[in-house]
């Protein structure tokens, strides 16, 4: 990236669709082992549970744009990063949920999906489809959209 500044585009944590039989899983995961293992096992089980749960809850899609591109990321660990030279199509996609899960997800068709559930956006550069979770599709479209056709004026 150069020196120009970043926008924020879309902003997104975990969606209720996705989180709450998340937990409810992960509530039910470790109720076995707390009831019928060894006390310290018990506890053990409960605790990572809940560290899990946590990180989940802060499970965030953030997406941004410089004059170099659109730059998404998922819990600061997963990110892409797609120059604007390169962006084929951004269109709305479909709303996801618990199937597709959450995170850093490889989808049918080749797709790669940073996703919280809920609404998203599909990208498609010259090498693959990216589905990205976001707040507001229609917005974050009709955003990279111009910055796309603002980019190719410059040119």
């Amino acid at each position: 990236m150069s020196n120009s500044s970043s926008q924020l585009v879309s902003d997104v944590g975990l969606n209720r669709r996705v989180s709450v039989p998340l937990f409810v899983i992960l509530g039910l995961s470790a109720l076995p082992a707390f009831l019928f293992a060894p006390p310290g096992l018990g506890i053990t089980v409960l605790v990572l549970n809940l560290l899990i749960g946590l990180a989940v809850a802060f499970l965030r899609v953030k997406i941004t744009a410089d004059n170099d591109g659109l730059h998404a990321s998922c819990m600061k660990v997963f990110r892409t990063s797609f120059r604007w030279a390169e962006i084929t199509a951004v269109e709305e996609g479909r709303e996801t949920g618990v199937l597709e899960g959450a995170g850093y997800r490889v989808l049918p068709s080749g797709r790669v999906g940073l996703l919280v559930g809920g609404a998203t956006i599909e990208v498609q550069d010259a090498r693959k489809a990216y589905v990205l979770s976001v707040a507001d599709p229609e917005n974050v479209v009709t955003e990279v959209r111009r910055r796309l056709d603002a980019s190719r004026t410059e040119r």
